[in-house]
């Protein structure tokens, strides 16, 4: 019989740091989770030798290493202020920090990294190896947008829907964060209608009849999660008005926002849909994002 087998999936949390001060947050966000969920913490430095490290002021191959070990070690350090007995490992792979992150997806229940790390564009809403991970990870990613990490306040998870398979996977995800950290959840389906029939429906299909149909099917989605998290509490609101517009006002009183990789737009083979992508780098909360597993 030939052909590989996958790695085995971990209930182990990844976290990618580089000494910026959204990496310290993910960081924290990461450890407090792990302790939440009793699993280890996996923390990764990664570096490029011909990359010169701006951040450290450093170019040479002995001088960025030694920095990454001492890197290391204050992130150990912080984990196990967030919690003494949590379980941490480290890694300080060479290469680029996006391809050591998705890498170590593989084996990982999530992946929590800055939106904005150390680079020339440090300024810009989202990092390029916070864009690249989240588009091709095997499992969800967070994306903290903050450089002071708090615990939440509002225990509420909002969650995005719009019927596709990745949004239906997002709403059980966001269940299970809800139900660990005892807050309500909001499902939030929000659309623009155009008109009253849309080229993407059926024939006779209208923004109502679209309405009642997702209802019914999210309506399903939540009960078969209710069963699982009884103690929830489930707001289920349809807005008319843009999704990224809805889920960034949304965020503003959230501890979390997850909404799924791709949604019914685009086109097959899309490993970040327009929303997702838009959202990146601009939620006042951590940004989770979920992609569907193909068999």
């Amino acid at each position: 019989m030939s052909g590989t087998t996958s790695p085995a999936r971990t209930e182990r949390i990844v976290v990618g740091v580089d000494g910026s001060a959204h990496g310290w947050a993910a960081l924290d966000w990461a450890a407090e989770r792990a302790h939440e969920l009793a699993v280890p913490l996996h923390i990764v430095h990664a570096f490029a030798p011909d990359i010169p490290m701006l951040g450290f002021g450093a170019t040479d191959q002995s001088s960025i290493l030694a920095e990454g070990k001492r890197m290391l070690a204050t992130a150990v350090a912080r984990a196990h202020a967030v919690s003494s007995n949590l379980p941490v490992t480290t890694a300080l792979p060479p290469g680029f920090a996006s391809r050591a992150l998705i890498g170590a997806s593989r084996d990982a229940s999530m992946v929590v990294l800055g939106a904005i790390g150390h680079g020339l564009l440090s300024r810009a809403t989202i990092g390029a190896v916070a864009q690249q991970v989240a588009a091709h990870a095997s499992c969800p990613v967070v994306i903290v947008n903050h450089e002071d990490h708090s615990e939440g306040t509002h225990r509420r998870v909002v969650v995005g829907v719009d019927g596709s398979p990745s949004s239906m996977a997002a709403l059980h995800t966001a269940f299970d964060h809800a139900a660990g950290r005892d807050c309500e959840l909001v499902v939030v389906h929000s659309w623009e209608a155009k008109g009253p029939e849309d080229p993407t429906l059926q024939t006779d299909s209208s923004w109502p009849a679209y309405e009642s149909h997702l209802e019914q099917e999210v309506t399903r989605e939540i009960a078969a999660s209710s069963a699982r998290h009884p103690a929830v509490k489930v707001h289920h609101e349809v807005v008319r008005s843009s999704p990224v517009a809805a889920l960034i006002q949304a965020a503003d009183t959230a501890d979390l926002v997850v909404v799924g990789s791709r949604g019914t737009g685009g086109f097959p083979g899309l490993n970040l849909g327009s929303v997702s992508n838009r959202l990146l780098g601009r939620t006042a909360c951590p940004l989770v994002i979920v992609h569907t597993r193909e068999a």
